[in-house]
């Protein structure tokens, strides 16, 4: 399983690596759109983990 958890408390998990990118580009975009130009999805990928 992987996951990716925000700063403010948001969390996502999935098998797939594609969602948690896209998950997490539109968190950012809603939630800290000051911060969306410069998270890309290689940023993302970056910050998931693998979790059990």
């Amino acid at each position: 399983m992987k996951q990716v958890s925000c700063e403010c408390g948001y969390s996502t998990r999935s098998e797939s690596e594609d969602q948690i990118v896209s998950t997490v580009l539109q968190h950012v975009a809603v939630d800290h759109p000051d911060l969306a130009p410069s998270v890309t999805p290689d940023v993302v990928r970056g910050w998931i983990e693998i979790v059990p």
